[in-house]
C-alpha cells in the first residue's frame, strides 16, 4: 500500500524538485535542497526505507541545531521536505522542474526508474543521474525525452560539500544543461562543468583510482597506518583514503572500479582508455560479501580501532607510497584534461573544492618539478608492468614529462559567462576557499571583466555574482594587511586601496551600462562597502535575498571601513529616509559599533542598500526577468516603478517592530551631543540610559560595543563619517571625499598599533583586547 509520509505542511502540488532514493545520498539532496528553500519530494520503494531518509534529516538537523540554522530555520527547512512511495504522487506538480536520480547503482532499476518518471512526470520536467559509475546516455535512450537526460554529480555529503559535476548526454540539450547548472548553483554548489558524457566523469575518476591504490598497498602488505598517513601526505587531507571508503560507503567505491573495469563493452569509451587498470582488489571484494553478510554493516570497516597500529612503519615508506599517489593523481587528472572533459584550471578548482586537497594535482607537479613528476610516473607504470596492470600515461602528461618547464597555470577567482546571445555578462567572483574574500589578484580580474563587458555593445547587462557560498564576500583579504603592517609597508596598503576603490566605483559602478547586482548571503566590511556601491549606483540594481546580511565590524578590528564606507553609508541611508539626523546617526551606529549585524534583509532594505528582496532559491528567476526587462528597454536601466512591477517572486520588505525599535533607539543614541565621551560614559555607568527594560538592555548592549572597540579606530570612523556626510551634503564631489580619506587617514590607521592587534585577533578567532582606553 502506498502511503505519503508528510514532514509538517508539504504539499505534493508545489514540489520543484524530486529526489529518487532516499538513501544516504538521497536524504543528503533533499536536505540540500530544502535548507536552500525549495520544495522537495523523496521517492524511494518503501516506507520503511522512506522513514530512515526522514530520520537521517532528523538527526542532522538537531546537530546544526544552534550552530548553523536556528529552531525556526530547522522547523522550516522540515516543513519543505515530503516523502512518498507512489510515483503518480511524486510526478503530478506541474512545477517540478527537475527530478534527481540517486538509487542504487544498478542499471536495470535505474532504467526502469527512468522509464517510469518519463511516463508521469511534466513534459518540461529535466531528469538528472547522480550516478558515480554508469553511463547515463544508457538512460536517455529509454525516455521519450532524451534531450532533457543529464548527469549531476554531487559529493558526499551533498548538505556538506559544496562541489559539483554535471554533464550533457550526447543527446541532451543546451537548455537541460543550463538548468543543471542553475539548480547546482541554487543548492549551493561550485558547479563544475564536464565537456563531454563519458561514465565517471571526471572527480570519480581520480578519486576511485586513488581507492583502488590504497587497497592494492594494503594487499601488498604495507600496514594501514603507513597507506593512511602516505594518502594524507600526498593531497594535504585530514583523513586517508581506507577512511574516506568507510566514512563514505564501502560498497560505492566497488560499485565504481566494476562499472569502469567492464569489459562487456570494448567499445566504452572509459573502458577504451583504462582497460583493467581500475580492475578491483580480492581483499575490496571479500570485504563487501562479508559487509553483505551481516547485520551490523557498520562493524565492517577497512580501520577497526581494535586492529589500527598507533604508528606507521617508517617515513621512508610513507614517502614510498605518497610518491604512488601522486603517480596515480597525475595520471589520471591529465588524462581527464587530455581527453577534453575539463580544462586544467577546472580541475584544479575541482579537486580543491570535492575533495578539499590544498593543492590541484597540476599545481603540486609545477612545485615538485617535472623531473620528479616523470620519476615517479615511470616508476608506478614499471609497478603496473609486474602487476599486469593497464597504466595509460596520456600523451599530454609524456609530451610535459619530457619538458623541464611545469603547466602554464592560470586559476582566475573571477569569471564570465555570457548568455541570451551575449546581451548579458554574468560576472563571478568564485573564491570559495576564502570565502570570497578581496585582494589584488581579485580586483585585477574584476577590472578586466567589467572593462570588457562596459565596452561590448552587444552586452546590454552586466550581473555580478558570487560563488554560491554562504558569504557574499567576507571583506579584504586580512593577512595580506598584517604582512604589510609588520614590514610597514603602509604605502602599498594605500596605493592598493585607492586602486580598489578606482575599480568600484569608476568601472564596476559608474559607468552607463545597466547592471544587477545580487548580493546573496553574509556580507562582511568591504563585502558591504562593494553591496554599498552597487546600491549607491544610479545604473545598477541591487537585489538581496533571505539570507543576506550585513556587518562592518572595522573599529572591532582597529581600522575603518576604507572602501569608502564612512561616505556611501550615510548617503545611503540620507537618500532613503531624506532626514540628514537618522542618516547620521545609523550611520555612526553600524560603524562605530563595529560588527553590528543587521537583523534581516529588510533593515537593509530600509536603509536604502537594496531594491528588492528575493527568496534565496527564486534569485535567479528574477535577475532573468530584470534582464529582460532592461534589453527590452533598448539596453537602457529601467526605473523603480517599472522594477515593482515586475512579475517575479517577493519577500515582504517591512521591518518588524522590534527593528522600528532598534533604530530609533539607536538613533537617539548616536544624535546625543558630545558623542563620543558621552556613549564613553554610558558605556562606564558614568551617565545613565534613559531606557527601560528591553531597551535599557540593548542600549546598554550597544554603547559596551562601541566602548570596547579601538578607541583610535572608533574616533576616525565618527569624525570621517561626520565631515564627510557634511560635505557631501555641501556638494563636493565622492572623489575628491574618498581621496581625501586616502590622503590623511588610510595610513594612519594601519600605524596605529590598534589595527595590528586587531586584525591578528580576529585571524586568531580571538576578541581583541585594545590596550589604549578613549582619554576621560
Amino acid at each position: 500500500m502506498n502511503k505519503t509520509i508528510e514532514m509538517m505542511n508539504a504539499n505534493w502540488n508545489n514540489i520543484e524538485i524530486l529526489i529518487v532514493g532516499a538513501g544516504t545520498m538521497g536524504a543528503s539532496l533533499a536536505q540540500t535542497y530544502a535548507q536552500n528553500g525549495f520544495n522537495v519530494g523523496l521517492l524511494d520503494v518503501s516506507n520503511e526505507i522512506l522513514q530512515r531518509g526522514f530520520s537521517t534529516i532528523e538527526k542532522e538537523l538537531d546537530n546544526a541545531k544552534g550552530k548553523i540554522f536556528s529552531t525556526k530555520e530547522i522547523s522550516e527547512i522540515r516543513s519543505r521536505i515530503i516523502g512518498t512511495t507512489s510515483y503518480e504522487i511524486a510526478c503530478k506538480s506541474k512545477y517540478l522542474n527537475l527530478v534527481i536520480e540517486a538509487a542504487t547503482e544498478r542499471v536495470d532499476i535505474k532504467k526502469e526508474i527512468f522509464k517510469t518518471l518519463d511516463r508521469l512526470c511534466p513534459k518540461h520536467t529535466v531528469f538528472a543521474s547522480n550516478s558515480s559509475s554508469l553511463d547515463v546516455n544508457i538512460l536517455a535512450q529509454v525516455t521519450k525525452r532524451s534531450d532533457k537526460i543529464v548527469w549531476m554529480h554531487y559529493f558526499y555529503l551533498p548538505h556538506k560539500n559544496r562541489a559539483a559535476e554535471y554533464a550533457g548526454t550526447k543527446t541532451a540539450s543546451e537548455e537541460s544543461k543550463a538548468i543543471a547548472r542553475k539548480y547546482l548553483k541554487l543548492g549551493g554548489k561550485i558547479p563544475t562543468h564536464i565537456r563531454g558524457s563519458r561514465k565517471g566523469g571526471v572527480a570519480d575518476i581520480i578519486f576511485v583510482a586513488l581507492l583502488l591504490e590504497a587497497t592494492r598497498m594494503l594487499e601488498e602488505g604495507f600496514d594501514i597506518p603507513t597507506i593512511e598517513q602516505a594518502g594524507k601526505q600526498a593531497y594535504g587531507i585530514p583523513i586517508g583514503f581506507l577512511e574516506l571508503m568507510d566514512a563514505t560507503g564501502l560498497p560505492v567505491g566497488l560499485y565504481s572500479m566494476k562499472s569502469f573495469s567492464d569489459s562487456s563493452n570494448p567499445n566504452d569509451a572509459l573502458y577504451k582508455v583504462y582497460g583493467n587498470f581500475f580492475s578491483p582488489r580480492k581483499n575490496y571484494i571479500d570485504l563487501i560479501n562479508e559487509f553483505n553478510e551481516t547485520a551490523d554493516k557498520n562493524s565492517v570497516r577497512w580501520i577497526k580501532a581494535s586492529s589500527q597500529k598507533p604508528v606507521v612503519s617508517s617515513q621512508k615508506v610513507v614517502d614510498e607510497l605518497c610518491d604512488r599517489f601522486l603517480a596515480i593523481g597525475f595520471l589520471t587528472s591529465t588524462e581527464c584534461v587530455d581527453a577534453g572533459l575539463i580544462t586544467i584550471e577546472d580541475l584544479e578548482l575541482l579537486t580543491q573544492n570535492a575533495f578539499l586537497w590544498n593543492k590541484g594535482p597540476f599545481t603540486l607537479m609545477n612545485e615538485i618539478g617535472m623531473k620528479r613528476v616523470n620519476d615517479v610516473v615511470k616508476k608506478r607504470e614499471e609497478l603496473a608492468k609486474k602487476f599486469n596492470q593497464n597504466f595509460p600515461v596520456c600523451d599530454l602528461l609524456k609530451k610535459q614529462m619530457g619538458k623541464k618547464s611545469g603547466w602554464g597555470l592560470y586559476l582566475s577567482n573571477v569569471y564570465t559567462e555570457k548568455e541570451k546571445k551575449n546581451a548579458i555578462r554574468r560576472i563571478t567572483l568564485s573564491n570559495p576557499k576564502a570565502a570570497n574574500a578581496m585582494d589584488n589578484k581579485v580586483f585585477e580580474e574584476l577590472k578586466r571583466e567589467f572593462s570588457e563587458a562596459n565596452d561590448d555593445k552587444k552586452c546590454k547587462v552586466i550581473i555580478f555574482d558570487t560563488a554560491p557560498i554562504k558569504t557574499f564576500i567576507a571583506g579584504a583579504h586580512i593577512p595580506t594587511f598584517i604582512e604589510r603592517i609588520k614590514a610597514k609597508n603602509f604605502k602599498a596598503i594605500v596605493d592598493d586601496t585607492r586602486e580598489w576603490q578606482n575599480v568600484m566605483f569608476n568601472i564596476m559602478t559608474g559607468t552607463s551600462k545597466p547592471k544587477i547586482a545580487i548580493v546573496d548571503g553574509q556580507a562582511f566590511g568591504g563585502g558591504v562597502e562593494v553591496a554599498s556601491a552597487f546600491a549607491l549606483d544610479e545604473n545598477t540594481i541591487t537585489i538581496i535575498t533571505n539570507r543576506t546580511s550585513y556587518s562592518l565590524p572595522e573599529t572591532r578590528l582597529g581600522i575603518y571601513p576604507g572602501l569608502r564606507g564612512t561616505l556611501t553609508l550615510p548617503q545611503l541611508i540620507y537618500r532613503k529616509t531624506n532626514d540628514v539626523e537618522t542618516a547620521l546617526a545609523l550611520a555612526c551606529y553600524f560603524i562605530l559599533a563595529g560588527g553590528v549585524t543587521t537583523s534581516s534583509p529588510q533593515m537593509i532594505y530600509e536603509l536604502g542598500l537594496a531594491d528588492a528582496i528575493i527568496p534565496q532559491h527564486k534569485r535567479d528567476d528574477a535577475v532573468e526577468i530584470i534582464s529582460q526587462a532592461i534589453i527590452d528597454n533598448n539596453g537602457k536601466m529601467i526605473s523603480k516603478e517599472k522594477l515593482n512591477s515586475l512579475q517575479f517572486e517577493k519577500l515582504s520588505t517591512q521591518i518588524s517592530f522590534a527593528e522600528k525599535r532598534e533604530l530609533q533607539i539607536a538613533t537617539e543614541l548616536f544624535s546625543q551631543a558630545d558623542l563620543l565621551p558621552t556613549l564613553f560614559a554610558q558605556a562606564r555607568g558614568f551617565l545613565p540610559l534613559h531606557y527601560n527594560n528591553e531597551a535599557k538592555a540593548f542600549a546598554e548592549k550597544v554603547v559596551r560595543r562601541v566602548a570596547n572597540n579601538s578607541p583610535n579606530a572608533v574616533w576616525i570612523s565618527n569624525y570621517l563619517i561626520s565631515r564627510g556626510f557634511e560635505n557631501y551634503l555641501n556638494g563636493i564631489d565622492n572623489n575628491m571625499l574618498a581621496e581625501f580619506e586616502l590622503e590623511h587617514y588610510l595610513q594612519q590607521i594601519f600605524e596605529h598599533p590598534d589595527a595590528l592587534i586587531g586584525l591578528e585577533a580576529v585571524v586568531k578567532g580571538k576578541q581583541a583586547e585594545f590596550k589604549r582606553r578613549y582619554p576621560m
